[in-house]
């Protein structure tokens, strides 16, 4: 037994380069949403009415996997909170993540028991829990706006009765009608079941939130490792990297997924600095995406530039090479496997070509730069496991 508290011991006293880990969770919400100012404003406007008039509203926040949309309503939800109690509204705001809630009771019941722990719904069926939660709104002259998180998903799974439920209760009760809803979903077309009420009512108020660019992201990862990391342990070139990484899809979660794994290779070797080489591990062990087999068919041109690609990146440290360095390192690769090297268009075509496969990543080379040199990169996997790779196969022994 003393083995394993000397183990945890020696890990908890190990020096870290993370200041706060969880800032990189997908449950953190943070103090600034970079980068979706407008969006919140759009639902601020749109619940404005709800504050003033004391009338319900229904709102669909629409967009892909990481742009944020759990996040935003989290936030805003927060804000309507303080903001309905800074005007003597009782209000309240509770967010229902419908994958782990996966049925219509499961949903009633959590709102229920959230307003009273104690109350005994269990024998209950749904309909008769939502009437006693519009009950107890109404005695306590109280609000409630409620986030359906993946109802696209709970749609598809159960029918659209929870959204029927809640608004046919609410509008049949003969009072105010005091439950607003914020809908989440991929996209909108699971409101195709819905009855042409519901439909237009969400189809009015659709919050569509468009996929991070690699500037929006870059951005979004700076502003997180000034609260996750301690200073000066993040490259810039690696907050670069992972950001043209996510870029592809514009998932901002899987960017902040990315820096974390990096974080925890980097904390793991014992390294005071977060690199790029980290960021490809890091890539390498989500999604493993260049193939063995791809390297092999490669052509022996085409193998003695990428190995140049990921000898130059795995010397210099750095996110990026420019190509010019990189062809320099080429011919001094082709001297070393006594192969002539072929001319500069031959050996542009080579990276063209690797590229082409999804095993390089060529882009500009941007402001102070001089000449034509594009900067290139490895993505998918670490440098340095590269250029084993590409040596072994150049050498024959794969």
């Amino acid at each position: 037994m003393s083995v394993y508290k000397d183990i945890f011991e020696e890990e908890m006293d190990k020096d870290t380069i993370f200041r706060d880990a969880s800032k990189l969770m997908p449950e953190y919400v943070p103090q600034v949403l970079v980068h979706r100012d407008g969006e919140f404003r759009q639902l601020t406007r749109l619940f404005k009415s709800v504050l003033e008039s004391k009338s319900s509203q229904k709102v669909l926040v629409t967009g892909s996997v990481g742009v944020g949309k759990t996040t935003l309503t989290r936030k805003f939800g927060a804000e309507l909170e303080r903001a309905a109690s800074s005007r003597k509204l009782n209000l309240t705001y509770l967010h229902i993540n419908c994958r782990k809630d996966k049925t219509l009771y499961s949903v009633i019941a959590k709102i229920l028991q959230h307003f009273n722990p104690k109350w005994p719904y269990h024998g209950l069926g749904p309909e008769k829990l939502l009437n006693d939660v519009i009950t107890y709104l109404d005695a306590h002259d109280s609000y409630l706006t409620i986030v359906l998180d993946e109802l696209d998903f709970f749609v598809q799974q159960n029918g659209p009765n929870l959204i029927y439920s809640l608004t046919r209760t609410a509008e049949e009760s003969g009072g105010p009608n005091r439950v607003s809803v914020i809908a989440i979903a991929r996209d909108k077309s699971f409101l195709r079941s819905l009855d042409q009420a519901t439909q237009s009512t969400f189809m009015h108020n659709v919050l569509l939130l468009d996929r991070y660019s690699v500037t929006q992201l870059r951005d979004i990862l700076s502003k997180r490792v000034g609260e996750a990391f301690k200073a000066g342990t993040v490259e810039e070139d690696t907050i670069e990297l992972i950001a043209d990484i996510a870029s592809r899809w514009g998932d901002a979660r899987f960017a902040l997924e990315l820096l974390w794994r990096a974080g925890m290779t980097a904390d793991g070797e014992g390294k005071g600095t977060v690199t790029p080489e980290h960021a490809r591990k890091a890539k390498a062990d989500v999604y493993p995406e260049i193939k063995k087999e791809v390297l092999k068919d490669l052509q022996q041109h085409e193998k003695l530039a990428l190995l140049a690609v990921a000898r130059k990146l795995v010397h210099s440290k750095q996110a990026y090479a420019l190509t010019g360095e990189v062809e320099k390192t080429y011919r001094v690769v082709c001297e070393e496997y006594k192969e002539e090297p072929r001319k500069h268009t031959q050996f542009w075509g080579y990276l063209q070509r690797i590229s082409a496969l999804g095993i390089v990543d060529i882009k500009p080379s941007g402001p102070g730069q001089r000449g034509q040199s594009l900067r290139v990169s490895v993505q998918e996997a670490p440098a340095a496991w590269l250029e084993k790779e590409m040596e072994q196969l150049l050498e024959g022994r794969k």
